[in-house]
């Protein structure tokens, strides 16, 4: 069986060796015959051009009955075939057209597609360790903005103008509540200005006397399963809710501890290796229930802000409210999310995200996209009132708002409590902007940080024992640790380029999908269409 195919094989060398054969005589006798012509005809131009494209023609179409009959690309050798009919042939080549066309349709569709999403960003690992994750900020800030006993040791020792009692006093204290609903009268605001200058102090200086102290509210602290001084590891900050207290913040440029052991401060942000409340940050809260002044909550308690260490706190944070007589757990589900060095070499235009260290910001150590939203949102309130307010990081080259800018920071207040710089109002500066709001592009490599918190009642003799200066009714117990000790990873890369787009996706799906098109044609082609044909060519004969 095998020596009668080997025959028939054979055979079928023979005769296509004997046809070319024919062909390139008759091709070399035509090509003699047209040579004569021409120079019988004294050499026409117009005769010799016809000659030289008469020739690259034929070699044209010899050279594609060669690949047609030598290649092994399904469709393509019923083209030349002559031992079946044109229209057969014709047929044929419509088939190979068409799939050709819908290859480099699918080879142009990636393409596009890469332009409008030059990066992917895909799961690298469910089990990536949390230990390579920074944990993160801790902001608390108490509901009570102002204390009490401070309150009226200022109000018995500051001077005052003639005609001004102690409620024009208590009044300009409330001011340090901002932002306040109202606006205020521009002579209630000269009054005020007039106790400021009359004591040599400012305003964001009274805003800091009349602020709780962090000792004070923070009583005990447990880091890592060990009790550890809370002035080495909180520090006080400005924010949006006032002056707060931050563990493990290293967004300002400056820190604000206590010199003496400034120098024991990390460098870089702190990591746990374990999880569960035993290995994270354990604190004792007291909020203070008698020394109440100004709140804007009606109960007694804290709001934990959770953030990223190199971000500003502020209304993008996993926030957290704990109240009075409570034990609250707050569990921290971490997701990190890397580039590759692909996407730190792709032009910026292409990869629409920026880096930590690829833009500097005024009064915050890196770049992050809350960041640069934040300072936005101060510039444009620069603009407007011609001054910063008291808690955004200032490098000191930029004028702080006193109590005569009040009316102005009260009027712009949509500015800095949005998170998209007064996005929705109907004078929105984001929504004339053509670019992506305030300029700031997202971030390439990030942790988020989210968050589950459960509570429960507070055992009066555990607080007792924990700290004998608390109160045994009111205190506060706060754990916020990692949840498991493996997190999500993200990884950013690019989708793909032109090269890898016809190598190995695009163009690799498209020859693919195209010529199994070809493919499951020749099939129907045996089953249906070559019956057909043989049976109309039959007629004809």
């Amino acid at each position: 069986m095998a020596f009668k195919k080997r025959r028939i094989f054979d055979l079928r060398v023979v005769q296509s060796q004997q046809h070319m054969s024919r062909s390139l005589e008759g091709h070399r006798n035509s090509n003699s015959t047209a040579t004569f012509s021409v120079l019988s005809h004294g050499h026409s131009r117009r005769r010799w051009k016809y000659y030289q494209l008469r020739l690259i023609w034929n070699w044209f179409t010899e050279s594609l009955r060669n690949y047609c009959q030598t290649t092994s690309l399904h469709g393509f050798s019923y083209i030349t075939r002559q031992d079946i009919s044109r229209n057969e042939r014709f047929f044929w080549l419509f088939v190979v057209l068409s799939a050709i066309i819908a290859s480099i349709s699918l080879v142009l569709v990636s393409l596009y597609a890469n332009r409008e999403t030059p990066t992917v960003t895909v799961i690298e690992s469910s089990h990536f360790p949390t230990w390579n994750i920074p944990f993160p900020a801790v902001t608390i800030c108490n509901f009570n903005k102002i204390s009490k006993t401070k309150a009226l040791n200022l109000m018995r020792n500051m001077q005052l103008p003639p005609n001004v009692t102690n409620e024009h006093l208590q009044q300009l204290f409330n001011l340090t509540l901002l932002p306040v609903g109202n606006t205020i009268s521009n002579d209630s605001l000269q009054i005020y200005d007039n106790i400021l200058n009359m004591n040599n102090i400012t305003l964001t200086e009274l805003s800091k006397q009349l602020s709780p102290d962090c000792l004070e509210m923070i009583s005990r602290c447990i880091w890592k399963g060990i009790n550890t001084r809370c002035e080495s590891l909180f520090q006080r900050i400005m924010t949006l809710e006032g002056t707060c207290c931050s563990f493990n913040y290293f967004a300002a440029l400056t820190n604000n501890f206590p010199t003496k052991i400034a120098y024991q401060v990390p460098k870089r942000p702190y990591r746990v290796t374990g999880c569960g409340y035993p290995t994270g940050l354990s604190v004792l809260l007291d909020p203070m229930v008698a020394d109440y002044y100004g709140t804007f909550f009606s109960g007694f308690g804290f709001r934990l802000l959770i953030h990223n260490s190199h971000n500003f706190p502020d209304e993008n944070a996993e926030s957290k409210v704990v109240t009075s007589t409570r034990e609250s757990f707050v569990r921290i589900n971490p997701e990190s999310t890397y580039a590759t060095r692909d996407i730190q070499r792709m032009d910026l235009k292409w990869r629409n995200c920026l880096f930590g260290n690829e833009r500097k910001l005024d009064g915050l150590r890196r770049y992050s996209f809350i960041n640069c939203m934040f300072e936005c949102r101060m510039r444009m309130t620069l603009e407007i009132c011609g001054c910063l307010p008291a808690y955004v990081a200032n490098n000191g080259t930029f004028k702080v708002c006193g109590v005569l800018h009040l009316n102005c920071i009260i009027e712009s207040k949509r500015l800095y409590s949005r998170a998209l710089a007064n996005l929705g109002a109907s004078l929105s500066r984001v929504r004339r902007t053509t670019s992506f709001p305030c300029d700031c592009l997202p971030d390439c490599e990030s942790n988020l940080y989210v968050s589950e918190s459960t509570m429960g009642r507070l055992e009066v003799n555990y607080s007792s024992r924990r700290s004998s200066s608390s109160s045994q009714t009111d205190s506060i117990l706060v754990h916020v640790f990692f949840s498991d000790l493996m997190s999500t990873r993200y990884r950013m890369e690019i989708f793909q380029n032109w090269l890898s787009a016809l190598a190995s996706f695009g163009g690799l799906l498209g020859l693919i999908l195209g010529f199994s098109i070809v493919t499951a044609f020749e099939f129907v082609y045996f089953l249906t269409f070559r019956p057909i044909f043989n049976y109309i060519n039959r007629d004809r004969d």
